[in-house]
């Protein structure tokens, strides 16, 4: 350690402008040197210790201010030290979600990698399905991944930044800035993986505090730590404030007689205004700022939709359906017993879910969108998502007793998994006695939407309707399982009227099929539960 009380209230200062541990011990040991040389010249011309000491230290000046513009040299040659206001206060909040999203990736990753090792580690499609199925499974499984991360993330960004803080030289008050906006945003930020979405948002979860508190403990000890490691430097150079330290404390402001600033340093508010990070960045903050908004706002419309409109428009569609359901039925009807082929119950939940059946649906004849069918279970098709889950379901299922002629062919049918429009994801396969073949494709949007969705029409992103001419919304119902994960939907089947491309021609069977080799099918899985034909005498 130098000796001299100059090099040591420059040493000193520099510690409590947050001087990085490198940059202090290169920039004490410049002065340091330069001050001895000055001494050494002092010397050489005659003068002794106690005088050459006095005339070198007058010759190098101010420690203070000599201190004052190393650090301001040094914070202006970074971007974090020319805009610590950005770098230290907007952009860690805004890079908390990319972080956060960058350790599940990372989690994900260790996941599939530990599966390379052994089947006690595996993680695949197979079991991501059943756990977005299944919400109490789902919250065992990613509970505590939700939370680890959510404490990895915030560690992350708070070491980043800090370190960011300590490289560029901006200071104590800006590292502690680091570490309340941090702990603010743990305080009233929520990110979380959910079955089949993630929500990231800003809010007080009043039921939650303890995880909240959890979160913002990590800034809060960070800050502890920086706090602790600087009193320890300062400690060693007490003794240099009892040898006149008031110009440190003063912040460089009160100046000794005849000592000017080195450089001349330009005001704050031109520095800051007069930069085009401050403008862009601005227009960021203004754009999240329109955006926090808007959805508050789109969040007080939904909750209005869901109190006024929806349950008029439902009402209105269940009155429509129970109109249809009353339709007499045509002459040349004839239902299709579908018992023999029946692969699954109504009480049988589609998927993995639990308690995500049609046990709400009839059983036996009864008229569903104006048409007869006879229902007895479901016929399921395997699609490639429950194909990778259970190997009880078919692709294809054959021979369905359809025998004779008829003018039209029609199905009541949903399906599960269903992702977008203008997919084919099962088909009907006529056989004619004369060997002839016909297909009759089902595709989404056309004449079947996924099983679970809106039967309002105001906002349903998702589509309420099916666009085929001759497909129809023929019951809509509810189960436990789509209770407790979207209130808002509800089941949904569809009658769908296919004519017969070849009236004139005997049938001798019809399959039903998926369709696994079609491409973007999304794992989409068909089922049908009623069958009716229109015969031709």
């Amino acid at each position: 350690m130098p000796e001299a009380l100059i090099i040591a209230r420059f040493e000193r200062r520099l510690i409590e402008l947050g001087c990085p541990a490198r940059r202090l011990a290169e920039r004490v040991r410049e002065l340091a040197e330069h001050h001895e040389d000055l001494k050494a010249a002092a010397r050489e011309e005659g003068l002794s210790e106690a005088e050459a000491e006095a005339r070198a230290s007058a010759q190098l000046g101010n420690p203070v201010l000599l201190a004052d513009n190393a650090m301001w040299l040094l914070r202006q040659s970074s971007w974090w030290g020319r805009h610590p206001i950005i770098g230290f206060g907007v952009l860690p909040i805004i890079s908390f979600v990319p972080i956060w999203a960058l350790c599940w990736a990372v989690s994900l990753g260790v996941c599939w990698l530990a599966g390379r090792v052994g089947p006690a580690y595996r993680f695949d499609l197979s079991l991501a399905g059943a756990l977005s199925d299944d919400p109490k499974m789902f919250n065992q499984f990613a509970g505590p991944l939700n939370m680890g991360i959510m404490l990895l993330a915030m560690l992350v960004v708070v070491v980043l930044f800090g370190w960011l803080a300590r490289r560029s030289a901006v200071g104590m008050k800006w590292l502690l800035a680091v570490c309340t906006v941090c702990a603010t945003d743990s305080l009233f930020g929520y990110s979380g993986i959910h079955p089949h979405s993630f929500d990231v948002r800003l809010w007080w979860n009043s039921s939650d505090w303890f995880h909240n508190v959890a979160y913002a403990a990590i800034p809060a000890w960070f800050a502890g730590l920086v706090w602790l490691n600087r009193r320890r430097q300062l400690r060693r150079l007490a003794w240099v404030k009892a040898h006149g330290m008031e110009e440190a404390f003063a912040g460089g402001q009160k100046r000794s007689a005849g000592f000017q600033p080195m450089i001349e340093k330009p005001s704050w508010l031109r520095e800051t205004s007069s930069s085009p990070t401050t403008w862009v960045v601005t227009f960021l903050i203004l754009a999240i700022a329109v955006l926090v908004v808007g959805n508050q706002v789109g969040r007080g419309h939904k909750a209005d939709l869901r109190a006024k409109v929806w349950p008029a428009e439902r009402a209105a569609t269940l009155t429509r359906l129970q109109a249809r359901m009353a339709v007499p039925v045509a002459a040349g009807e004839e239902t299709i017993n579908l018992k023999p082929f029946v692969n699954a119950s109504l009480a049988d939940a589609v998927g993995n879910l639990r308690e995500n059946d049609l046990k709400e649906l009839p059983m036996g004849v009864h008229t569903f969108g104006g048409v007869a069918f006879d229902v007895a279970g479901r016929v399921q098709l395997a699609g490639q998502q429950l194909a990778e889950q259970s190997k009880k379901f078919p692709w294809r299922v054959n021979h369905l007793p359809v025998a004779g002629k008829c003018a039209q062919i029609h199905l009541l049918h949903g399906a599960k998994n269903v992702t977008g429009d203008n997919r084919c994801i099962a088909r009907l396969v006529l056989h004619y006695a004369d060997g002839s073949r016909a297909d009759l494709n089902i595709n989404t949007g056309e004449q079947v939407l996924d099983w679970w969705g809106p039967i309002y029409h105001t906002d349903a992103s998702l589509g309420s309707e099916a666009t085929a001419p001759d497909t129809e919304l023929a019951w809509a119902g509810s189960n436990p399982g789509i209770r407790h994960r979207l209130p808002d939907y509800s089941l949904r089947l569809y009658r769908t009227t296919f004519a017969n491309p070849h009236p004139d021609r005997e049938i001798t069977g019809l399959d039903y099929v998926g369709c696994p080799d079609v491409k973007n099918a999304d794992g989409a899985a068909s089922f049908l539960v009623g069958l009716t034909v229109d015969r031709i005498p």
